[in-house]
């Protein structure tokens, strides 16, 4: 070995390249550039849970938010992009010495300047907030509920992306599965397989379709607008041991797991339906539809953004006749071609001359950002309110083994984030300051007290959990976060 400093050259080329993140370039040449780089990220809070009657209702928390490294490198025009969490952030919570992948693909150029695909692991880029990159973010973190609701996160696939004049747009094929270990392929395929599409009009905004920006984007000389509408579809299919929603239902399982992949929809924990289908035949869709715009502006000496999006998302499911299937609690249940009245997640359906049953969930949301400012100071806020479904229900213990929708009602919940103020210490090192209220926000209800669902996902339902579920009137919430990327 002539230098160890060759080994640790081929280390960095096999970690791939992240163009999103910050990174100090350490080899550059006409065919080949190299970066690296990492984020550190700690999160401070104070809330006050007011309806608590077993713990303090002052809390404290401090958070190890992010611990990221990735690379950054182009050869010959091919890019490969990678990026990995470590530790707390994992999604094997519970552990401290863990690594998980994220981004992890390569973008290949079909037509210069025009048109390339990407294939491998990435964000997928259908839903704004989802996909606005950690490192770049106004406040302490993406909408809570908003996020909750609507995270669109990582998957493997295949996507096209391009521009032609002002309108720009992606669309691919991905697995549907996010974070599944072995690529099962499906042993069955329903149509449509998960795709998802975003196309819209886009005059000046440059950044990244798979990690837009919030901040650190280069200063608008004149206005910038972008709008775009989204829409990802998938069908259930059977793939490897069971069926492809089956595998989504890892997502927010655990208690303290507020995962970057899946959502509510795609959660065993909220969707009482998913997987309920196992039995052949499959059939279940799920898909979100969305529109979204972008606005900067230069203001004096400073910039003014603004961006919105609204939301949609739909799950249903045909239960055949005469099947056997599992119900939330994991008792069989047999559906009938008679008069017999049938119980499943929950809710007694009565009897009837019932061959299929039809099962569904549909939730709505909307945000609205705004942020004026430069650096070294930025002030922002964030309206963000999601609506549930009543159809997602969970078990709790008292009563034995009762029954109640688990965000107790379909009011809206809201979010109030204002102000957030962003100091900017250098080009790789901020503070962000945030006061956030909770509007009738569902609450978790256990033995050692109460947890607010949407920083505790897996509180909301399973055994052990007295509840039901409640909502409290408004929780106030500060948060503090210094973020150091290099």
């Amino acid at each position: 070995m002539k230098t160890p400093w060759k080994w640790m050259g081929m280390l960095i080329l096999l970690l791939g390249f992240a163009a999103q993140g910050k990174a100090a370039e350490i080899f550059k040449n006409d065919d080949l550039s190299l970066s690296v780089g990492g984020r550190i990220q700690e999160m401070g809070e104070m809330s006050i849970i007011s309806d608590d009657l077993i713990r303090n209702k002052f809390r404290i928390y401090l958070w190890n938010v992010e611990d990221r490294i990735f690379t950054s490198g182009n050869f010959k025009g091919y890019k490969w992009n990678f990026e990995a969490s470590f530790g707390g952030e994992s999604i094997a919570n519970g552990t401290n010495g863990s690594l998980n992948l994220l981004d992890a693909s390569i973008d290949v150029p079909l037509i210069e300047d025009l048109i390339t695909i990407k294939v491998g692991q990435f964000k997928v880029p259908g839903n704004l907030e989802s996909a606005i990159y950690e490192g770049s973010q106004l406040f302490t973190e993406k909408s809570p509920h908003f996020n909750l609701f609507f995270n669109q996160g990582y998957d493997t696939g295949v996507v096209l992306y391009g521009h032609l004049g002002n309108l720009d747009g992606q669309a691919g094929l991905v697995q549907g599965a996010p974070n599944l270990p072995q690529r099962y392929l499906p042993e069955i395929v329903n149509f449509p397989i998960p795709m998802f599409a975003r196309i819209g009009f886009n005059d000046g905004i440059t950044d990244d379709p798979f990690h837009p920006s919030q901040t650190g984007f280069a200063k608008p000389d004149k206005l910038q607008v972008s709008v775009h509408g989204m829409a990802y579809v998938a069908a259930d299919s059977n793939a490897g041991h069971g069926d492809l929603f089956g595998q989504m239902g890892g997502a927010l399982a655990t208690f303290s797991d507020n995962s970057y992949y899946g959502n509510i929809l795609t959660s065993s924990k909220f969707n009482p339906f998913l997987g309920v289908a196992g039995a052949l035949p499959v059939s279940a869709l799920y898909g979100q539809l969305g529109g979204d715009f972008q606005v900067r502006a230069p203001l004096g000496d400073t910039t003014l953004t603004v961006s919105g999006q609204v939301m949609y998302g739909h799950y249903d499911v045909t239960v055949p006749g005469g099947k056997i299937i599992n119900n939330a609690s994991g008792a069989p249940v047999t559906v009938q071609n008679n008069d017999a009245a049938m119980t499943i997640a929950g809710v007694v359906y009565p009897a009837g001359k019932a061959v299929n049953k039809k099962f569904e969930l549909n939730i709505g949301g909307a945000e609205l950002i705004a942020s004026v400012g430069d650096k070294p100071f930025e002030v922002a806020g964030r309206f963000a309110a999601v609506i549930p479904d009543n159809g997602m229900v969970g078990q709790f213990s008292t009563p034995a083994w009762a029954w109640a929708p688990l965000f107790v009602n379909s009011n809206p919940i809201v979010e109030v984030t204002f102000p957030s103020i962003t100091y900017h210490f250098n080009d790789d090192v901020k503070l962000v300051a945030e006061t956030m209220f909770m509007f009738d926000a569902p609450e978790s209800k256990d033995y050692d007290g109460n947890y607010l669902v949407a920083e505790q996902p897996g509180a909301a339902s399973g055994t052990g959990y007295i509840g039901p579920n409640l909502r409290a009137s408004m929780v106030p919430i500060g948060r503090m976060m210094l973020q150091l990327q290099y």
